[in-house]
């Protein structure tokens, strides 16, 4: 009997955004991090990494010195072989909703907001289950969003195994948010109603950082950690 085959996406600002909620209470960093490694961390034995999908956007908002870590990060994992899947950013006007606002100024501001993500992740676990590249899937997000396309998998295929990886928390730190939805999606078995759910904590990330200097495989090229991210 061969290996199960495990995919796994990972919803990258969705994991970012609770780095840095992190990073903001407690000083540690977490930014360089190694999601190959981790997530080959999650395989029992014979099952086999079959895809591994990061889905992001750069936004200039930041900063170039922002998009430059970005960048170096992405091209990071692309050289760990992680497939890089990216949407970008759209500028939004919208109004404030403060009650009782006494400035004369204007109501409007302008915010940002990701684009194309979310359907990307969708499609992209779809379309790998219609085309049979695994056998068993995790989605890393705490996006509710996401449970119709777990669903969805396991009506047309059950026979396919999908999970879920919850975001890092910390109890008292960074909460894990409610995800009934996701969670309730998420099938090991769905005759038997074993659920298929791994909990993540920032605990859980130590020494699962990329090396300080990461070569390319052909030997040519290195990217250094960027001075910002510490180790873990």
């Amino acid at each position: 009997m061969s290996d199960l085959r495990v995919s796994f996406y990972i919803d990258g600002f969705n994991i970012y955004h609770r780095l840095k909620d992190y990073q903001r209470k407690t000083g540690k960093v977490y930014n360089w991090l190694d999601y190959k490694k981790l997530c080959l961390s999650f395989l029992r034995e014979k099952e086999t990494l079959a895809d591994l999908y990061f889905f992001t956007a750069v936004s200039d908002e930041f900063g170039e010195a922002s998009v430059a870590r970005h960048n170096k990060y992405i091209t990071a994992l692309e050289w760990q072989g992680v497939k890089i899947v990216s949407g970008y950013f759209s500028k939004k006007k919208k109004k404030c909703r403060v009650e009782n606002c006494d400035y004369k100024g204007s109501k409007y501001f302008r915010d940002r907001e990701e684009k194309q993500t979310d359907v990307n992740i969708a499609l992209q676990i779809i379309k790998d289950a219609i085309q049979n590249k695994y056998d068993k899937c995790f989605l890393l997000s705490g996006d509710n969003d996401f449970a119709p396309v777990l669903k969805t998998v396991m009506e047309v295929y059950p026979n396919k195994q999908v999970g879920l990886i919850t975001p890092p928390f910390e109890d008292g730190i960074v909460n894990l948010a409610p995800m009934t939805e996701l969670k309730s999606a998420a099938y090991e078995n769905k005759q038997t109603h074993k659920k298929l759910s791994i909990k993540l904590h920032f605990n859980d990330l130590q020494g699962f950082s990329l090396p300080a200097t990461l070569e390319k495989a052909d030997g040519q090229s290195s990217i250094k950690m960027p001075k910002e991210y510490t180790t873990f």
